[in-house]
């Protein structure tokens, strides 16, 4: 005689707590871009994902959790096409370029992920934007290939800060504006950091794929 094969319970428990934990996170996406996550509540938040009210807390503690987990899921998806873009890329002035005008073009490419990404301070995300640590690192090591610059702490923290802020007001201008505010800004980073102007026009002019 056959024998049924069955499912073990483990196996379908683990698969509905993923479905719901990934039902949870995508409203907290919604909610993020529609501008309405810091004043949304535990029970909007489950009505939306459609689950049951109890079964947030089965995953997240708080909903500072839960938005803080959006973002750096998002964050991290980013950087992993980031990354698939400069593959080949050692020069560290070229990928701090390249990050830089490639996240500029943001909205044009992902404009969901723009709208999770950039701006997205307040109590999120430990008070920072989530792509930050991946913008100073691109900082400090372009700063590091500088010969004797004596560039401090300070001089990277406000170039970082700088990208921030200009990626941030590039969300409400005009698309076709924002592939230049990019660029532009590459040149005012790198002239920053002490970078000079024949590299600057090298790497600003260089075709995007």
């Amino acid at each position: 005689m056959d024998q049924m094969t069955t499912i073990p319970t483990e196996g379908r428990n683990a698969r509905r707590k993923e479905r719901t934990r990934a039902a949870l996170v995508r409203a907290a996406e919604q909610l993020l871009v529609s501008g309405r996550a810091q004043d949304a509540s535990v029970k909007e938040i489950t009505e939306l994902a459609d689950v049951g009210f109890g079964s947030f807390f089965n995953h997240f503690a708080s909903k500072t959790e839960l938005f803080d987990s959006a973002l750096t899921g998002a964050a991290g998806r980013y950087e992993e096409w980031l990354e698939s873009k400069l593959t080949g890329v050692s020069d560290p002035f070229e990928r701090l370029a390249l990050s830089i005008r490639y996240t500029g073009r943001l909205h044009l490419t992902h404009p969901e992920e723009a709208q999770l990404l950039i701006g997205q301070t307040t109590f999120l995300h430990a008070g920072k934007p989530p792509l930050a640590d991946r913008v100073l690192a691109d900082v400090v090591a372009a700063i590091a290939m500088l010969p004797n610059a004596g560039l401090g702490p300070s001089t990277a923290l406000a170039a970082t800060g700088a990208i921030a802020s200009v990626l941030a007001a590039a969300a409400v201008l005009p698309e076709v504006d924002r592939a230049e505010l990019a660029d532009s800004l590459v040149a005012d980073v790198l002239r920053l950091l002490g970078v000079d102007g024949a590299t600057i026009l090298e790497l600003t002019s260089k075709p995007l794929d």
